[in-house]
């Protein structure tokens, strides 16, 4: 179907889940939970492919919502469902959600917005952007791209960061912030109150998508 918007039901029920995590509750609103929250997000990511192939040539894109029950075999929070529905649409050769790069993602919950980037990098992933950040031309080219897009209301921001500087890297490095994070995204605007539940929700997303292109396609090249 194509994206018409995200009901207003859809933050009150996955607020409703997170608090519940109940999975005989989850079963008897399952459909609704579908309806108002997973296929929105699901047509507005897939209809927002053909608009972002135009920054992102030659690259696959592919659209994927994410499971709304949590992985809980090695952590100590055993509730079985996340407190969001979101959905990504995933550029490059890497189609694993938990290391792909997004060039959308877009989340309904109690904390709602869009992304892109990369949120948790793997080892090797870390290592090269590590590597690319300590390069001075590199490095510089990146902290341009984040400056602009700050002045755009985005935010950088990251899955996991250290509270010290990498081992071997000097703490006085004038891009010490980036260094110490272990994934690199950006947090778009918050969304405006009228688009929220509009089907015009869709052009907004792919228009803060543009302004993060440039960060994505960095990412691309040095960690992707």
């Amino acid at each position: 179907m194509a994206f018409a918007g995200i009901p207003p039901g859809a933050t009150r029920l996955m607020v409703e889940l997170s608090h519940r995590q109940d999975k005989l509750w989850y079963g008897e609103h399952k459909s609704e939970i579908d309806a108002a929250a997973q296929a929105p997000l699901r047509a507005l990511v897939t209809d927002a492919v053909p608009a972002l192939r135009k920054l992102y040539p030659r690259l696959d894109l592919t659209p994927k919502n994410f499971r709304l029950h949590r992985d809980v075999r090695f952590s100590h929070d055993k509730s079985p469902f996340k407190d969001h529905a979101a959905a990504v649409v995933m550029v490059g050769a890497n189609k694993q959600p938990g290391s792909a790069v997004a060039a959308l993602y877009l989340q309904v919950g109690p904390d709602e917005g869009g992304a892109a980037g990369l949120w948790l990098m793997e080892a090797e992933q870390l290592s090269r952007f590590r590597k690319a950040v300590l390069h001075e031309r590199h490095g510089a080219k990146l902290m341009t791209m984040l400056r602009a897009a700050e002045d755009k209301g985005h935010r950088v921001i990251s899955g996991a960061q250290l509270s010290r500087a990498p081992r071997g890297v000097d703490p006085a490095h004038p891009r010490i912030s980036l260094l110490k994070r272990k994934g690199l995204a950006l947090d778009f605007p918050v969304i405006p109150a009228r688009l929220r539940h509009s089907k015009a929700l869709l052009g907004w997303c792919v228009d803060r998508a543009g302004e993060a292109a440039p960060t994505v396609r960095w990412l691309l090249e040095h960690c992707g």
